[in-house]
């Protein structure tokens, strides 16, 4: 049973949210209301250079903030939410976990491409090391289409002799744009044409939806070889659910440490709604804060 403050803000999502007919216009002004939330004076919040990449760092005001950093790439289907109204959400992920987050500003679709926006996140990441920050002390965390933004940098990176993180996070993230056994249903935020044409606003044509650059939950087990320890949540009716369990499954077999929560009656990116008292959302942040506190012990 999902909690009355849950059920409250599903039933208050307008009708057509999904609408696989929207095109990238549409879907940025549908997220718009979900985005752009103040962000406290308890928060310090400046802008720094990663890579070439603008990103935003997010820290505790006038105290400190617990050991290690948290580079995270945040959803908005490729194609929505540039960074100057996602500082909410790097300000949740601090109140949460307690450790300086870094969240990059890439470049969104359709106007960049990919693969624009993962050579940013690889950016970011490849910054992060050059300015002294050991891999050790860095958890990489993605929420939707960044889930598999994120993953897909790591790859690269690996590719490079790039060392690793010390982990991995996808909330709800998106690893299979081609939407391989996924099926409409309860979840009001996706559907399965719908997360495809975003895929589409996002590769252009450049490569196909099931390509591994950009569904990493296709990648062949061995090639998911070599990746940090991995802790996956997914809620029961999140359309893209059945992506994270391939990947899952597939990570598991190349020998890399997976760790999966399932989420009943769950939608898509409910975490987001933290700051809107649902109970749920700061249950699954306590969980993630177990796996990050694991990585990043106190003694960094």
């Amino acid at each position: 049973m999902t909690s009355p403050e849950l059920q409250a803000i599903l039933a208050a999502v307008p009708a057509g949210f999904a609408d696989p007919a929207a095109d990238y216009r549409a879907v940025r002004a549908t997220m718009a209301p979900f985005h752009d939330q103040p962000v406290s004076d308890a928060t310090d919040v400046d802008m720094l250079e990663l890579g070439g990449v603008p990103c935003g760092r997010y820290r505790r005001r006038g105290r400190d903030t617990g050991p290690g950093y948290l580079l995270h790439v945040h959803g908005g289907a490729f194609v929505s939410c540039p960074l100057a109204v996602y500082h909410f959400y790097g300000e949740m992920i601090l109140s949460a976990l307690e450790r300086t987050v870094i969240l990059p500003d890439y470049r969104l679709a359709p106007e960049h491409p990919w693969p624009a926006a993962g050579d940013d996140c690889l950016a970011a990441y490849r910054g992060l090391l050059e300015a002294g920050i050991e891999p050790g002390e860095v958890v990489v965390l993605g929420e939707s289409c960044g889930g598999g933004l994120a993953l897909g940098a790591l790859l690269q990176a690996r590719d490079e002799g790039l060392p690793m993180p010390a982990g991995f996070v996808s909330l709800t993230g998106w690893f299979d744009l081609s939407m391989r056994g996924a099926v409409d249903g309860p979840d009001p935020f996706l559907s399965v044409d719908w997360v495809r044409n975003r895929g589409r606003d996002y590769t252009a044509g450049a490569v196909a939806l099931d390509d591994p650059r950009v569904s990493p939950a296709l990648a062949a087990p061995e090639a998911l070889a070599g990746l940090p320890p991995l802790y996956l949540q997914v809620g029961q009716y999140d359309t893209v659910a059945p992506g994270a369990l391939e990947l899952a499954r597939r990570a598991t077999l190349a020998g890399v440490p997976v760790e999966m929560s399932g989420w009943p009656g769950m939608p898509q990116g409910w975490h987001g709604l933290l700051n809107a008292g649902v109970p749920e959302a700061r249950t699954a942040w306590r969980d993630i804060r177990a796996f990050v506190d694991r990585r990043l012990p106190a003694h960094l």
